[in-house]
């Protein structure tokens, strides 16, 4: 349980944990925790789906891959909006006011409804000219509609339950997110094989199959988060909302939450301009940046999670007006990131040749997978700092220094700085532009960000010295 007393353990209604008291790194370090495991279940359902699928054949494997930029985008905006839900209810459970938390918690899940209507009704009526637009082939289209037409379909249950998610984290209780991505996760495993194949008696549904397995698992995530978020933290409100309530909730949730879904997507865009660099020097060349990618996503598994955990503890504390406490999560987060990334970079200096001969036998491949495991988590450290940094900002109402933050790393800095160093270093150069991009940036975020805390908490501190003087 996070907390240190009885006082300190709940805050807000039932089902909250107060992150406003109690000792700073115990607390970041257990919200963290419990946010790694979830990360780990969604990483690896994604990558058994794959698998799965691959056994199927090359045309099911290319209908599948042509589906990972549609449903990266989708999954931007619901991540996007989950951040502004988090940092809005957060700041509110620290100010205390219980009754505008439930009408927050229960429009977010109104929100995320619409959401999830306007997503399936637009991905079914551009289905083909968004697909053709990717340059599926006319054999592959057929097998792109038997997953997508099922996906399309499912987005109410896979968008609720990621915003009911969004919800318990602004509780500070990152445990039951945790449990539910887990859950979902392991029975899509479990039933992948089965519905794809045709296994147990269950009719071989090939490709469909494994948009079935995840439809199922997520109807199964959906009851389970609103089961937590009415029974254990009674934060629902089932009287019918009025229409300027409603829109003002709106507002609020998307002041935050649009910007964040706009950071979100930059990252895919400079990630397909820096691959259109990288496939001027060949297959192999792309070949040992794909498998770079996956084993530097893998890598910073701990600071992912640490980004997505420290937003309810800043939110939290902000609205109460604790900016000490601020100040040290973001002390303590820094210090993570650095040591962690510092070890990670060691680590995977040490065995990067052995890990790249587990993605490719060519010795091209194998010597640039291992360059680009010299080069870039020389940056990890920076890298955390950078979206401790975005989270803290989101978290503080300021959604569009986070968004700042975000254009500047991906495209201002990134892509320019990655397109020069390959005039004179080639690929490696792109690498070399990869972690330099970060240590900028995450030098300006440390800076930024420590200056806007201290100015809020001075601000603070006014607030309260006029306060006093009044009464």
């Amino acid at each position: 349980m996070i907390g240190t007393s009885k006082s300190s353990q709940r805050h807000g209604g039932r089902g909250s944990y107060n992150l406003t008291e109690g000792n700073v790194r115990r607390q970041i370090l257990q919200l963290t925790g419990y946010m790694v495991v979830g990360v780990v279940a969604s990483m690896t359902f994604n990558l058994v789906d794959t698998f799965f699928v691959a056994q199927l054949g090359t045309e099911e494997l290319a209908a599948m891959s042509f589906t990972f930029p549609v449903v990266m985008i989708l999954h931007a905006i619901v991540v996007g909006i989950g951040t502004g839900v988090t940092a809005v209810i957060s700041r509110i459970i620290g100010g205390g006011d219980r009754s505008k938390v439930r009408q927050l918690a229960t429009d977010s899940i109104l929100l995320a409804i619409f959401l999830a209507l306007v997503l399936t009704i637009v991905g079914l009526a551009t289905l083909d000219t968004v697909f053709i637009a990717l340059g599926a082939a006319p054999d592959v289209l057929p097998l792109i509609h038997d997953y997508m037409v099922i996906w399309y379909l499912s987005t109410a249950v896979l968008v609720v339950p990621m915003i009911g998610n969004a919800v318990m984290r602004a509780h500070g209780d990152t445990r039951f997110p945790a449990l539910i991505m887990s859950i979902g996760s392991v029975i899509n495993i479990i039933l992948d094989p089965i519905l794809i194949f045709g296994l147990l008696g269950a009719p071989r549904l090939e490709l469909q199959g494994a948009a079935v397995a995840t439809l199922i698992a997520r109807l199964v995530t959906l009851v389970a988060a609103l089961w937590v978020l009415n029974h254990r933290m009674a934060c629902l409100d089932y009287s019918f909302p009025a229409l300027v309530r409603l829109l003002e909730s709106f507002r609020r949730l998307l002041h935050i939450g649009l910007p964040a879904t706009g950071t979100q997507m930059i990252t895919p865009v400079s990630i397909a301009i820096i691959t259109a660099m990288i496939a001027s020097y060949g297959s192999e060349a792309v070949a040992a940046y794909g498998a770079g990618a996956r084993i530097e996503i893998f890598s910073l598994m701990f600071v992912m999670a640490l980004n997505i955990a420290i937003m309810p503890f800043i939110g939290q504390n902000a609205g109460a007006g604790r900016f000490d406490r601020v100040r040290e999560a973001l002390r303590f987060g820094f210090e993570i990131c650095m040591f962690g990334g510092l070890v990670v970079a060691i680590l995977l200096a040490v065995f990067a040749p052995w890990i790249a001969t587990k993605f490719s036998d060519d010795p091209t491949v194998i010597d640039l997978t291992t360059l680009y495991l010299w080069v870039v988590p020389v940056s990890f450290g920076a890298y955390g700092i950078i979206g401790v940094t975005s989270s803290t900002f989101n978290s503080l109402a300021l959604p569009l220094k986070a968004m700042i933050l975000g254009i500047s790393k991906s495209l201002l800095f990134t892509v320019p700085l990655a397109y020069l160093f390959s005039l004179f270093f080639g690929v490696v150069g792109i690498f070399a532009g990869f972690s330099l991009s970060s240590v900028l940036i995450g030098l300006w975020a440390y800076l930024w960000v420590s200056k806007v805390v201290k100015d809020k908490e001075r601000i603070a501190g006014d607030s309260t010295l006029q306060e006093s003087e009044r009464q």
